[in-house]
């Protein structure tokens, strides 16, 4: 199941949307909406907005109350839907969840849809030029996709965790479920393929290790031939569960890192700004 649950408290604390916002993953998807609404500014008292792989909802309705216009959830599952119209109901949003038919056709005309938004959904599909066709369907010309999607490493790739995949401890590889990783140069060109122009791409993954330490303890732990590193990893995952380290200090600084160099870093997951030309 891929649980999320909203944020109750976002509309009625500015302190709380404040936060939301400087959290890496809601900044980038918040900066590349604010695009959107100057690109399109001609549609914006009838725009229609998708989360493709909505789960139970709570982020298709963080979103929805961050951007202030309702969002239609999809997903595969009817369990998750019927926990997202609950989660709906609860904070008596707009939002509609619909279940994507078969061959995860998206219940919507062609040229309909202004926005698709899709958080960590891409590396979870078996066949992703399949996706992005069904996105592209149901886009309007200059329509945009709003993503954040895992991949795999890069031939230029030097970072610590792509020489520690390519040594034989590939963290990626520690999550069954991902069964669509691709480099981004790839990626770009399904993208590509299926009619999308890439407008922004940051790296999720500048200096990976810095921030997340608990993912090189868990993975290097028991390899003797890493046994350095996962003590350096292990001290460090140590030392910054202390104040002033964790956690916003940190999200403060992930969000800036990335910000100043993510453009042209790698990784193992990115956020795009996509327009279908």
């Amino acid at each position: 199941m891929w649980w999320s649950e909203p944020r109750f408290d976002l509309r009625s604390s500015l302190w709380k949307r404040f936060w939301f916002r400087l959290d890496p993953r809601h900044y980038f998807i918040l900066r590349f909406w604010k695009k959107v609404q100057k690109t399109l500014q001609d549609r914006q008292s009838s725009f229609k907005f998708l989360d493709y792989g909505c789960g139970t909802g709570g982020t298709t309705l963080n979103f929805s109350m961050m951007i202030g216009y309702p969002i239609t959830g999809l997903d595969i599952f009817e369990t998750q839907l019927q926990i997202a119209g609950k989660f709906s109901d609860c904070i008596q949003a707009n939002c509609h969840f619909k279940l994507l038919v078969e061959n995860e056709k998206i219940p919507e005309p062609s040229e309909s849809v202004d926005v698709v938004f899709s958080l960590d959904v891409l590396g979870h599909v078996p066949h992703i030029p399949s996706v992005l066709k069904e996105w592209s369907r149901v886009l309007k010309k200059g329509g945009a996709v709003l993503l954040f999607t895992e991949s795999t490493y890069s031939q230029g790739d030097r970072s610590v965790m792509a020489q520690l995949a390519r040594a034989g401890a590939d963290m990626m590889a520690a999550v069954p479920e991902h069964i669509s990783l691709f480099p981004k140069e790839t990626l770009e060109e399904m993208f590509s393929a299926e009619g999308f122009e890439v407008k922004e791409r940051f790296s999720a993954n500048v200096m990976h290790f810095l921030f997340f330490p608990k993912d090189y303890v868990l993975m290097l732990k028991g390899k003797t031939d890493f046994r350095g590193l996962y003590y350096i990893a292990w001290i460090w995952n140590r030392i910054s569960k202390v104040m002033p380290f964790y956690p916003w200090p940190f999200h403060l600084l992930r969000l800036g890192v990335t910000r100043l160099w993510g453009e042209k870093a790698y990784g193992t997951s990115y956020f795009y700004f996509l327009v279908k030309k």
